[in-house]
């Protein structure tokens, strides 16, 4: 595949190149034309994949059934998730049952209030090869043709993508912008690619993945608490919010890092459970994390479920800064 020239958002391991732009034919010696800018290959479709599509119920899918040439769309109903990690669980469950029974990919078709913090939950989750993508608009049939086209598609180890509006996004970078349609973005990456008429172009690689060992246990129920520190913080109300969590996402501003008047409350917090500052410039002795804070909350999250302890939170989050792919 040909990824298009500019620098990716996250490390380029040794194995990745980017193929340079190709010259216009020079006419004049002195003053050579600007590049021509290379439109990124489309994915051509490999025949007879068998996508499984996860919806409540087939009424809405049958429209799609036909809609990629080539691939074969086995429609499992499945029921509406429960609230909150619950039904993100079940979701897992579900799509790893329909891989381990045959299909090449699987699309899930769930209408979700927090599209972003699902999609990369189920990145976590899914340690297979076979691509998860979610349609972020259940409602919408053509978001839902154009996931089938990107889950038979995509390249090995994609993980899980969000498809809306014909634009396809990581479930690392995305956010969700618009209500009540769900509008995405990936501030920092941009959309991983496109879909056109069924045709799949992809302007970058997905990135390497770090997924959660164990994760779809679930057994245990954590509360992980998220404060952002914000102009005049005396860290009354952090002091509060960490009496009850098990585990702690302090949001800091981009170039300030956490106000001096909340340290000692981080100090005292970070000594009984895991504390981590979402902020490129870090604080101190507590830990630093790249990912958006509600990102970083549901790792945290599905590491203490999975039965990891203070010092193996802090060491998955340290692995998953790391360039390369990760096994938490």
């Amino acid at each position: 595949m040909t990824v298009s020239p500019g620098p990716p958002p996250w490390p380029l391991p040794p194995s990745w190149t980017l193929t340079p732009p190709r010259q216009a034919e020079t006419t004049e010696e002195l003053t050579p034309p600007a590049p021509e800018p290379v439109a990124p290959e489309p994915v051509v479709l490999t025949a007879h994949r068998t996508i499984a599509l996860l919806a409540p119920d087939d009424a809405g899918a049958r429209e799609v059934l036909g809609a990629v040439p080539g691939v074969k769309v086995d429609t499992r109903t499945v029921r509406t998730p429960s609230p909150g990690f619950a039904g993100v669980y079940e979701l897992a469950d579900a799509a790893a049952r329909a891989m381990s029974e045959g299909a090449d990919g699987v699309v899930i078709v769930q209408g979700a209030d927090a599209p972003e913090e699902t999609a990369w939950a189920l990145d976590l989750l899914h340690p297979g090869d076979a691509p998860l993508v979610l349609a972020a608009d259940p409602g919408h049939a053509g978001d839902v043709a154009d996931a089938i086209s990107v889950a038979a598609a995509a390249p090995p180890r994609s993980g899980c993508l969000l498809v809306a509006r014909g634009e396809i996004h990581a479930a690392r970078h995305v956010r969700r912008t618009g209500s009540p349609l769900p509008e995405l973005t990936s501030p920092g990456a941009g959309p991983l690619g496109h879909v056109t008429d069924g045709t799949v172009r992809l302007l970058w690689r997905p990135p390497e993945r770090i997924t959660v060992r164990d994760g779809a246990n679930g057994g245990r129920v954590p509360r992980v608490g998220l404060h952002t520190a914000v102009l005049g913080d005396d860290g009354l109300l952090l002091g509060a919010l960490a009496e009850r969590c098990d585990g702690l996402v302090v949001a800091a501003a981009t170039t300030g890092g956490v106000p001096e008047e909340i340290a000692l409350v981080l100090a005292e917090a970070s000594a009984r459970m895991p504390v981590v500052v979402a902020s490129p410039v870090g604080y101190d002795s507590i830990p630093m994390t790249s990912l958006d804070p509600l990102k970083a909350r549901v790792l945290m999250h599905l590491l203490l479920a999975a039965g990891r302890g203070r010092d193996a939170v802090l060491a998955a989050f340290a692995a998953a800064e790391r360039p390369g792919p990760a096994q938490l």
